[in-house]
């Protein structure tokens, strides 16, 4: 009788070692599908869409969030949407930060038919990604006991984020160092024409207003011939971050010439960016730029136009620099168009059609 049990026993060890094995190797085959997929794509979207897809599949990890932090910013992907008030908590702590947490959706469709999990903190498994210039985490809760080569995969998906995230960064810092003026730290013309494209699509689709501000240094060419290129570089600098101090996060200063600026002005009507010209005039009017020879004053005239149904950039562009070269033959140190003027001829339309 004993003889039986002890052969029914190592049937079943048996059994259970085959169907261990063969698991493994079906866990693995996956594994090196979803490998390639996530080395495949460049876009962080796409690399956190296949992990999550990976975990889900591989491991029943029935949360996943992913965590990264550049500079002072935390910004957090997460599938599916769920209450994040425990996680941003834990997320502060793990980081050591206090800062506001972006929250985007890795997958929004996926998302949107699925209900918000359960679990408490306690639960939440998180696992470190650290590079040169940013930091990462994972966040999971198992669904199940995993199995002991369940790690083994855990730690190669690792290894594929780190490498492909690490590949992302790289190329996000080429690409950033390419659209950034290298003197006044701006976005340069060119992606300034990339950006308002989306900006004017993203005005007329959703009725939204968006205006430009147009400006330049007045006289700039005197400051080069009397002070040196040092110093006339040294004013650029000082009005570039004197202007990007006093617009909005959302808002964006272009160079988009010599010493002619840019403004972008989301959701912003052209009342509105005149004003803000006008006060921008008035700072810049009271700066003192420090060189190594003297204290220069410099002052700048200002373009204003606004989309006004005309969805095209040149038209919008053509019309700020319009308004520019009518301030520059006004006497410089000026906006137009004016707030007082802009005032009075709403007065003599209202009259006409009256």
């Amino acid at each position: 009788m004993s003889y039986f049990i002890r052969k029914i026993k190592r049937d079943v060890f048996t059994l259970m070692a085959v169907m261990f094995g063969v698991a493994k190797k079906i866990d693995y085959k996956s594994l090196n599908t979803y490998i390639l997929a996530i080395n495949q794509t460049n876009t962080l979207e796409n690399i956190l869409l296949q992990t999550s897809i990976c975990l889900k599949d591989i491991l029943q990890y029935r949360l996943f969030a992913f965590v990264l932090r550049e500079n002072d910013r935390l910004q957090c992907w997460i599938d599916p949407d769920m209450n994040m008030e425990e996680l941003k908590h834990r997320i502060r702590k793990d980081f050591n930060m206090k800062t506001s947490i972006t929250v985007n959706l890795i997958n929004q469709k996926q998302a949107k038919g699925n209900q918000t999990p359960e679990y408490k903190t306690d639960d939440l498994v998180s696992y470190e990604l650290q590079g040169d210039s940013y930091g990462a985490r994972i966040y999971v809760v198992p669904d199940r006991k995993p199995l002991p080569y369940h790690q083994e995969i855990m730690e190669t998906i690792l290894t594929t984020i780190r490498i492909a995230l690490s590949n992302y960064m790289s190329i996000k810092k080429l690409e950033t160092e390419a659209a950034i003026d290298p003197l006044t730290g701006c976005v340069n013309r060119r992606e300034f024409n990339r950006i308002m494209k989306g900006e004017i699509a993203n005005a007329v689709r959703y009725k939204k207003q968006l205006s430009l501000l147009m400006f330049d240094i007045d006289h700039f060419k005197a400051i080069n011939d009397t002070y040196g290129h040092h110093a006339g570089d040294l004013v650029l600098k000082e009005i570039a971050l004197c202007v990007s101090r006093e617009i909005r996060s959302g808002d964006v200063i272009a160079r988009y010439g010599g010493e002619e600026f840019i403004v972008i002005l989301p959701e912003t009507r052209k009342q509105k960016a005149i004003e803000l010209a006008e006060r921008l005039r008035k700072i810049i009017e009271k700066r003192v730029v420090m060189t190594e020879k003297t204290a220069v004053t410099v002052t700048a005239s200002f373009g204003v136009s606004s989309l006004n149904g005309r969805p095209d950039l040149n038209s919008l562009v053509n019309e700020a620099d319009a308004m520019l070269y009518k301030a520059k033959t006004n006497g410089r140190n000026a906006v137009m168009p004016g707030v007082i003027r802009l005032c009075e001829q709403k007065k003599e339309n209202a009259q006409i059609s009256g």
